[in-house]
């Protein structure tokens, strides 16, 4: 008897059936067992929250969404909002299956109670609340504040050495360096944002910038534009008037092990060479992000891979990391790569025709290619997967409070609206001194390319900078693969004498001995 803890269909269909209809949303079991007024007050609230959740979606872009998981506040409420969620659904299940007006459930029916409670109710709730604690942390690793005493902790004490830095009394006079761009109205202002490639991947001890573009963001005429700067530049101006002698992707560096050589300077180094091409090229650069070679493969694997176009073909036969053993190739078009090829397909330089200068080009194709990814929403194939892929990737000191913007502005601007350059000859002259492979920068010919490029606020940059119109058809994963031509088998000798002296005994011998050993094969004892 259903009193006594037995169960019965009548009990089934009056008891768990609305109980899980209620899982699935607070109220619907209620309204399906006939009891409207417990319906509305569980299934009202619910409403509401989706309508209004709707209406936030409607009204804005899933970038900007997404960048709103990294404000704290934000997540803290997501939180607690899935708690409450929680005890609702709880409270609507519980009120089913303890209806009064059903007998009480005995010993046996806990059973099926609990793991309604637990598949149906606690186990997709937790799921979420799960992945928002992963959005928080991840918010966490990325935004951390600069720690010096950590990073002096890491690197070896080396003071004082100013031999590589020239005084400012030495230096070229300001006429020389570009003049500061304006930065924007105050209701529009201009983002520059120094994005950085650091070669610090598996099996490498060094913490060298080898790329390092200036993003700047016009959200007036709701444009791009993006120079990059290479890696073996030197003679650099610093904000302060001195020159780095040094080649400019080793500053971070430098400052992070000579800090006293840079008064005021947060000990990441970073700062120094924002500000060091900030006065290259004339612009206020307030933030940055870093990105490590292995992260970048992870983020682009968690995206699905992004989509490049390749002006020409060409081929490493050199390039032997992540995942490539007998170099790099990739053939002319539309691709889809995954992260070890943009990876390989952005590093390349010593192919035929490939320079320092053809790959910070193509460094600034696979950005476009990721900004591609993201705004198509590809971010939500693997949330979780991509957010602790950015967590291991990304650190910046970009504010949380304006990511949203920033991504709500990225989402409105397509390919067409990017506009992309490389310092390279005219700009530098090539060299080569103690210092090893350098570029010279000519300073007023650099100045006059940020000036076209980085407009004022409501001009558009040059239009000789625009990036063309991507090339229709399909993007292909496949024309990628090695080059380098196969290492030669080492059998070519010994395989001339087995068919030689081999050939001439055996057939002698061997038909000797055969035509003998049937004389005792044939077992002539058999009759015995």
């Amino acid at each position: 008897m259903p009193g006594n803890g037995g169960s019965s269909g009548g009990d089934v269909r009056r008891r768990y059936v609305p109980a899980l209809l209620d899982a699935l949303f607070p109220g619907l079991g209620h309204l399906v067992a006939g009891r409207r007024r417990r319906a509305a007050m569980f299934g009202i609230p619910v409403i509401v929250a989706i309508l209004l959740g709707a209406l936030i979606v409607a009204t804005s872009s899933l970038p900007r969404l997404a960048a709103t998981l990294f404000d704290p506040t934000v997540l803290w409420v997501l939180l607690g909002l899935q708690l409450l969620f929680l005890v609702w659904r709880l409270l609507a299940v519980a009120t089913s299956l303890w209806e009064p007006s059903l007998p009480r459930p005995g010993r046996v029916q806990v059973i099926p109670i609990v793991g309604i409670m637990f598949l149906a109710v606690i186990a997709p709730q937790a799921y979420a609340g799960y992945a928002t604690e992963v959005a928080r942390e991840t918010a966490d690793e990325i935004f951390a504040d600069p720690s010096p005493t950590a990073l002096a902790g890491l690197l070896p004490s080396a003071e004082p050495d100013p031999s590589f830095l020239i005084p400012a009394s030495a230096s070229p006079s300001a006429s020389a360096s570009a003049s500061p761009s304006p930065t924007g109205t105050p209701a529009e202002p201009r983002v520059n944002v120094l994005l950085v490639g650091v070669d610090a991947g598996v099996g490498r001890n060094t913490y060298l910038t080898d790329t390092m573009i200036i993003a700047s963001l016009d959200p007036e005429t709701e444009t791009v534009s993006m120079v990059s700067v290479p890696r073996d530049m030197v003679d650099v101006p610093l904000a302060d008037g001195r020159r780095y002698r040094g080649k400019i992707n080793s500053l971070v560096s430098y400052a992070r092990h000579h800090p006293r050589q840079f008064p005021g300077s947060d000990g990441t180094g970073f700062d120094v060479l924002r500000g060091a091409l900030g006065k290259l090229l004339g612009l206020e650069i307030d933030y940055h992000a870093a990105v490590t070679l292995q992260g970048f493969v992870n983020v682009v694997d968690e995206l699905g891979g992004v989509n490049v176009y390749v002006a020409h073909s060409f081929c490493d036969p050199t390039y032997d990391e992540y995942g490539f053993t007998r170099g790099f190739a990739i053939t002319k078009g539309r691709h889809h790569l995954n992260g070890q090829q943009a990876l390989g397909y952005a590093r390349i330089r010593k192919a035929a025709g490939e320079s320092d200068f053809t790959r910070q080009a193509r460094q600034q194709e696979v950005l476009s290619g990721i900004r591609d990814s993201i705004v198509h929403g590809d971010f939500i194939n693997d949330p979780i997967g991509l957010m602790r892929a950015l967590g291991q990737t990304i650190t910046t000191n970009v504010p949380r409070k304006i990511l949203p913007d920033m991504a709500d502005a990225m989402s409105k601007i397509s390919r067409e609206d990017t506009f992309r350059a490389v310092i390279s000859s005219p700009l530098v002259a090539s060299g080569f001194d103690a210092r090893g492979s350098i570029q010279i920068p000519n300073l007023k010919r650099i100045a006059a390319l940020s000036a076209s490029i980085f407009a004022e606020n409501g001009k558009l940059p040059n239009e000789r900078y625009r990036v063309a119109k991507a090339a229709g058809g399909t993007a292909i994963s496949g024309g990628v693969g090695g080059c380098a031509p196969a290492k030669p088998k080492p059998t070519p000798k010994p395989t001339p004498k087995p068919t030689s002296k081999p050939t001439a005994k055996p057939t002698a011998k061997p038909t000797a001995k055969p035509t003998a050993t049937p004389t005792p094969a044939t077992p002539t004892p058999t009759p015995t």
